[in-house]
């Protein structure tokens, strides 16, 4: 059985905001591959150790907080991002995956949601504060400027 697919929502009706903390993440998640790319492999024992140990058990820490924060992030903003899991043991989830395919995979979801967030929709809130926005901005106007304004704000609402 397939899995439903959640429609992409925000929840936070700060949309701009929502965009700009997921670039920001994004970037933390690039520099972190940058990271992980130089990771040389740690000594370890592979008779009581999985071979992931070898990229370091503080890089598997700091990638840990990284993908924590990242899914508390998703969690508390945006609703349907369902094809990044978060600590489920599956997909690049594996703790039996290297850093490198991990980061690498978790970058290209992240990539993903990023580009599907503009078609995202909106919580009301956010419409009802643009609105209110767009009433202060022509209340002072002439009828016939206030409506060019109104018109171009509806064929391209500032988000």
């Amino acid at each position: 059985m397939e899995e439903q697919i959640t429609n992409l929502s925000i929840t936070n009706p700060n949309k701009s905001w929502v965009a700009k903390e997921l670039t920001k993440l994004i970037d933390e998640w690039i520099a972190w591959q940058k990271e992980v790319d130089q990771i040389r492999e740690h000594p370890y024992d592979p008779n009581i150790q999985l071979d992931v140990f070898a990229d370091g058990e503080e890089n598997m820490q700091k990638h840990e907080i990284l993908q924590a924060k990242t899914l508390t992030f998703l969690n508390n903003n945006i609703n349907g991002h369902g094809f990044i899991k978060g600590f489920d043991g599956r997909g690049c989830d594996r703790t039996d995956l290297r850093l490198k395919v991990r980061v690498k995979h978790r970058l290209q979801q992240l990539r993903i949601l990023q580009s599907c967030l503009k078609y995202a929709e909106v919580p009301e809130s956010f419409w009802k504060k643009k609105g209110k926005e767009l009433v202060e901005k022509i209340s002072n106007l002439p009828a016939d400027v206030a409506a060019q304004v109104a018109s171009e704000w509806l064929k391209n609402p500032p988000l």
